[in-house]
């Protein structure tokens, strides 16, 4: 089973995004302010995150959140 860090890393990466361009665009849409570095130790699996960046960043990479944690029904 693939952590779920791994996959919103995968999400981004799908989207064509940077981490700089993530957290720009959290910031833009959801107006939630996050740096990079905190971003990567997220997808690095070293930090978590509350989980209202957590559904910013499933809507900004077009995903969800059942995706991201490899929820079966």
């Amino acid at each position: 089973m693939v952590k779920w860090y791994k996959r919103l890393k995968k999400a981004r990466e799908a989207m064509g995004l940077s981490l700089g361009g993530a957290v720009n665009l959290l910031n833009e849409m959801h107006k939630i302010k996050m740096n990079r570095v905190n971003l990567y130790k997220v997808e690095q699996g070293k930090s978590e995150m509350p989980v209202g960046k957590f559904r910013a960043l499933c809507d900004i990479y077009s995903v969800s959140s059942d995706w991201i944690l490899d929820l079966k029904e």
